[in-house]
């Protein structure tokens, strides 16, 4: 991970210091599993930051189905790439990733040890995000092309009623907690 990906990992672990996360599901990607080690270090030892009177241990988990990588890889892209810049096989390979993906993280959150209200943080590249955005909208694969995240950005997806009901988004690319470290949008001219 390069220096911009260990700020915005050590950004995104300060704004979630006021909540409890009890697991952590990250691609197998190296970046994914250096900042979900960075988040779940930082939780841990919140009890020590004066933030939580008892220290905890959060659950770490890869997941393959998080991994975009392999998909791209079969069509010569980066992770940096739009959904539209796919050809129609690996456009329908990362649509049936990300499903499979969907259902694992619901799976995560049903498992019987789960307690309700658990904080699940899941750690991967952009388009596994845009891909698990579409999946909570019952939006069709055709949509992944409308959405946009940045580097560092966190999307918030809410279960209010718990995991076998629908899941509510809360935000998408939310990139403020690492203020001048985010990177613009728009290039400068």
């Amino acid at each position: 991970m390069n220096m911009l990906g260990v700020i915005h990992s050590q950004k995104t672990a300060e704004l979630l210091l006021d909540l409890r996360v009890s697991s952590i599901v990250c691609s197998p990607k190296t970046a994914s599993i250096e900042s979900s080690g960075v988040i779940s270090r930082v939780q841990e030892a919140a009890g020590c930051l004066g933030v939580d009177n008892v220290p905890h241990y959060v659950k770490t988990k890869q997941m393959n189905e998080l991994d975009v990588e392999s998909v791209l890889r079969k069509s010569n892209k980066d992770n940096d790439v739009i959904a539209s810049q796919l050809d129609e096989e690996a456009f329908s390979a990362l649509w049936n990733r990300s499903e499979k993906a969907w259902e694992s993280l619901l799976d995560e959150l049903s498992d019987e040890k789960s307690n309700p209200g658990e904080i699940m943080v899941v750690v991967g590249p952009a388009m596994t995000h845009i891909s698990l955005i579409a999946q909570c909208l019952n939006l069709t694969k055709e949509a992944l092309g409308l959405f946009h995240l940045d580097a560092g950005s966190i999307s918030v997806i809410d279960f209010p009623d718990g995991p076998s009901s629908k899941g509510v988004i809360r935000c998408t690319n939310y990139t403020a907690h690492l203020g001048r470290w985010s990177i613009p949008i728009t290039k400068p001219a």
